[in-house]
């Protein structure tokens, strides 16, 4: 199972967007960034939702139950 982190980092990077350009598109640092892609400090659910977002990548958290 992929941390949050690392798949912002991978996106990020397949992307070709630089940490400041993310960080600008989502309103924080890029000290911020570097927290969240190394897994130093926690990302709240509305950063994530904004990077998510600036990364055009959609994400479900939780367990589907399929009948």
């Amino acid at each position: 199972m992929m941390k949050i982190g690392e798949l912002i980092k991978k996106e990020r990077k397949k992307q070709k967007i630089s940490k400041i350009d993310l960080s600008r598109k989502v309103g924080c640092t890029t000290r911020s960034i570097d927290y969240w892609e190394q897994e130093g400090r926690s990302i709240s659910l509305e950063n994530a939702d904004k990077i998510l977002k600036a990364l055009n990548i959609g994400l479900c958290i939780g367990k589907i139950e399929r009948q």
